[in-house]
């Protein structure tokens, strides 16, 4: 196994990285142009990245993955609330925070390719002066919290992260079909309420979305949790623009003004109902919200992918209206810990 590490995907190669994401099925997250986005436009403050590559001994390329060493950033708490001992301290990471679904790209998740991985990261760890290390939102009924666990490590449930299987669905009337009454039936009044108050709804590219005014509604949103620098202006719209086809936004409208706005991003087999920003007081008796969840599902369905991902948290909403929960898990080792042992 030779391993190597890049300062920038374009080191990496990304035509060849993108060959190896796709093939394995890993999400957008992975995707060159993820990652190049997230070089130009850091959706929060990154000390290092580094993009690790291994190729076996005919120069193919077997895994690839990003990491990134942080400081004092934790949106989501993982840190704090669960390794509180390291929640100030330089730590390097699998992924950025808005990534939800961890993964080891890789042709082969076996241990050859695990350990290769850990004791690089380790390594990294060490010269960047990362104090503890690891990954996050790693998903806890998968491969990879298996393959972990195989070598050492031990995981910590930090969250819930949702998703629904749409693949049996035909259309939107029979997913409606498959929720319980009073779900269903508030589905359609809500649609109802918003035709008749003439709120117009409709999916934009990113190249002609009010990304300024998503996260405008974003921002106001997340201020209420201490958490509105998840989305920094001007840092959020030119990200989202460098990526491009990768995004679609459902805007709804009254009149001028914006009131819901939901950023999807897809991949070849998802489709992320990812960030949302709403306005609750347009419209007292609907939630732009609910809409935007009808919208998402319709969207795969009418472009025909067969998952649905909805990020972490709010399980009461997701789960009434047919998303089910996978745990997610964060497995970290302080710097060194393993050849210690």
């Amino acid at each position: 196994m030779r391993v190597r590490t890049y300062g920038s995907i374009e080191e990496a190669d990304p035509v060849r990285w993108d060959e190896l994401v796709v093939g394995c099925g890993a999400p957008v997250f992975y995707r060159s142009a993820f990652l190049r986005a997230f070089e130009r436009f850091p959706l929060h403050g990154v000390r290092s990245h580094v993009y690790i590559t291994g190729e076996d001994e005919h120069g193919t390329l077997v895994f690839a993955m990003p990491v990134y060493v942080i400081r004092g950033i934790d949106p989501m708490r993982v840190l704090h609330d669960h390794f509180p001992a390291f929640g100030d301290e330089t730590v390097l990471v699998n992924h950025v925070w808005h990534c939800y679904d961890t993964w080891i790209p890789t042709r082969r998740l076996d241990p050859d390719i695990v350990g290769a991985v850990l004791w690089t990261m380790e390594a990294l760890a060490a010269d960047l002066g990362a104090s503890l290390w690891g990954f996050t939102n790693v998903d806890g009924t998968g491969a990879l919290a298996r393959a972990l666990t195989a070598a050492g490590m031990t995981g910590i449930q930090v969250d819930e992260r949702f998703l629904a299987d749409v693949s049996a669905i035909p259309d939107i009337d029979h997913y409606l079909a498959t929720l319980d009454h009073p779900v269903r039936s508030n589905l359609r009044r809500y649609t109802r309420i918003a035709q008749r108050a003439g709120v117009v709804a409709g999916i934009a590219d990113v190249e002609h979305a009010d990304l300024e005014g998503f996260v405008a509604l974003a921002r106001a949103g997340a201020a209420k949790y201490g958490n509105a620098d998840y989305y920094r202006p001007g840092v959020f719209e030119g990200f989202l623009r460098d990526l491009g086809g990768h995004v679609r936004v459902f805007e709804q409208r009254l009149g001028d003004r914006l009131i819901g706005s939901t950023v999807l991003l897809v991949d070849e087999k998802t489709l992320h109902w990812w960030v949302a920003g709403n306005d609750y007081s347009a419209v007292p008796q609907i939630s732009p919200f609910y809409l935007a969840c009808l919208a998402a599902i319709n969207e795969a369905l009418i472009t025909g992918k067969p998952r649905v991902e909805a990020g972490r948290r709010n399980p009461r909403f997701k789960t009434r209206h047919g998303l089910r929960p996978r745990p997610v898990q964060a497995y970290f080792m302080p710097t060194f810990q393993r050849a210690a042992t």
